[in-house]
């Protein structure tokens, strides 16, 4: 096995009570993807925030949190990286 080229640290925040896994989808240089689960017990050392550690061979290019909407997330707008563009909704109804 290869020594891994990448390095990555995620801080994933939870400012609400719920308890919910956290379902992470990387998108590499090459246009590939991997989506990784960890369970809700996670958050059990530290109920309001969690690093996760992520090496790999290749180059992230995206970060989504819960690319599918499948957790009780209310706040979806800091999900990914980069940052997706804030769409205004008053100039996407003028398109």
């Amino acid at each position: 096995m290869k020594e891994p080229k990448y390095f990555y640290q995620i801080t994933v925040e939870k400012p609400g009570g719920l308890v919910m896994p956290i379902i992470i989808e990387y998108t590499y240089a090459d246009g590939t993807t991997e989506t990784a689960t960890h369970p809700a017990e996670i958050w059990r050392l530290n109920d309001k925030e969690v690093s996760l550690s992520k090496a790999t061979q290749k180059e992230i290019v995206g970060i989504v949190i819960d690319p599918k909407l499948e957790t009780a997330d209310i706040d979806t707008s800091n999900n990914s990286w980069p940052q997706e563009p804030k769409v205004d909704k008053f100039e996407e109804m003028k398109q």
